[in-house]
């Protein structure tokens, strides 16, 4: 089973996540962190094979933590959540280092677009293209 560290202020959407991922595609989420803060501390006592990254969190962006994470560690993958469709973002977070950006209004496609990423692909949500 895959497991995800979810970085997410949004407590009912990110509850509401973990059961898509968990019963639909049997992702794990290992834990659920509320900022960039928390993700950067956590994330040495977690074995994870993803992360997940909502884009607008508070203190910091979850750009600006994507570029943290992938200069300590380059070979995690990470994929944006957002709930803005802008080919502007999306370039931004592919540009920091993120390997998807993911609409939250659709959850097909977030599930399609982790499996693409572990396999290896760049992977952006439909409505941004």
């Amino acid at each position: 089973m895959t497991s995800i560290l979810l970085v997410e202020d949004h407590e009912i959407f990110a509850k509401a996540l973990q059961r898509v991922l968990r019963e639909r595609g049997n992702f794990e989420i290992v834990a659920v962190v509320e900022s960039a803060e928390e993700a950067l501390k956590k994330l040495p006592e977690l074995n994870v094979d993803l992360v997940l990254v909502d884009v607008s969190l508070p203190q910091r962006s979850g750009i600006s933590l994507v570029i943290a994470l992938q200069a300590k560690y380059p070979n995690l993958p990470c994929v944006m959540l957002s709930g803005h469709v802008s080919q502007h973002y999306a370039r931004i977070s592919l540009a920091a280092g993120a390997r998807g950006y993911l609409v939250k209004d659709h959850t097909d496609e977030i599930l399609r677009g982790i499996q693409q990423v572990l396999q290896g692909k760049i992977y952006v949500s439909e409505d941004v293209r």
